[in-house]
């Protein structure tokens, strides 16, 4: 029907235009952006649960480079162990050396001179073998790493002596407490004393009884917390391949949920143009219909 009052059907037009206009504008977005939700008006479920997975994905890369920092740590520790336990060795051997009768009491000396650089050195890489600040030799406290996402998810990587347990890292060359360096020896490292006229490291100038087997002990001693140290970079490897293995499936989780299939949105986008052309088309055939009623009227008027 051919009318001056096409309001209503303009209207239609109008809000039709708005609302495929509204769609192009997601789609273009879902387009530039690679994602489904861009707004939380997209998907408000959607939006909360990406944000969750997001959290715990950065949590857990956050997590493996917190265990990098770990496993530097342990293999720092390990190796100034490692520096410890071939000085004990030196050690023992000059004390063979020195249990020899044939000796003089100079050559005592020139020995136990070397037993007490070897021992000075051994303390003063307890003293300065840190990591960032950190004694790794004597701590005070266990040292622990966040290797976890979450609250509670963290590692101990080196911890303090243990003086119940006999575990723990505490290289102390005056201790023979359990945990340390000495445990159950029966004398501390700084005072060893060959029987020369040179005192020990300490200045003990009484010959150590029957010195090898607790030199022996204090080897296998490093050699238990170097074990200790092992196990807990063991750990820290397994809980980095957990992690990275968990944050893929997190990742793939989000990928599907959050991230626009593009074939989709193209496809979309395509319809959305096509309808928005025919869309303005029909308004442009609203206006003629119009312009045509009011050529009829001011027609019939002037005749």
């Amino acid at each position: 029907m051919l009318s001056v009052n096409s309001g209503d059907a303009a209207s239609f037009l109008v809000s039709a235009m708005n609302s495929t206009n509204s769609s192009l504008v997601k789609n273009l977005q879902s387009l530039a952006t690679g994602s489904r939700i861009n707004r939380a008006g997209n998907d408000i479920a959607g939006k909360n649960i990406v944000q969750g997975l997001i959290t715990q994905s950065r949590g857990y890369s956050q997590a493996n480079e917190n265990i990098g920092d770990g496993i530097s740590m342990l293999d720092t520790s390990d190796a100034a162990l490692g520096s410890i336990q071939e000085d004990l060795q030196r050690v023992r051997e000059l004390t063979v050396q020195g249990q020899n009768g044939t000796l003089s009491s100079q050559e005592k000396d020139a020995i136990q001179n070397e037993i007490n650089s070897r021992v000075e050195n051994i303390n003063n890489i307890s003293k300065n073998s840190t990591f960032n600040g950190i004694n790794l030799l004597k701590p005070s406290s266990d040292i622990s790493v966040q290797s976890g996402a979450n609250y509670g998810e963290q590692t101990t990587v080196i911890k303090a002596a243990d003086t119940v347990n006999d575990t723990g890292v505490n290289i102390d060359v005056a201790a023979t407490t359990v945990g340390s360096l000495g445990a159950n020896s029966s004398f501390a490292l700084s005072d060893l004393n060959i029987g020369g006229s040179l005192g020990s490291y300490s200045g003990n100038t009484i010959a150590t009884a029957s010195p090898l087997s607790s030199l022996d002990q204090m080897i296998d001693n490093v050699s238990r917390m170097r074990s200790e140290l092992g196990a807990s970079r063991n750990s820290l490897d397994s809980t980095m391949d957990y992690n990275d293995n968990y944050n893929t499936s997190l990742q793939a989780a989000k990928s599907q949920i959050g991230d626009a299939n593009i074939g989709s949105v193209i496809s979309r986008l395509m319809s959305d143009r096509t309808a928005l052309q025919m869309q303005a088309k029909a308004f442009g055939m609203v206006n003629n219909s119009q312009q045509t009623a009011f050529n009829l009227i001011s027609g019939t008027g002037g005749r």
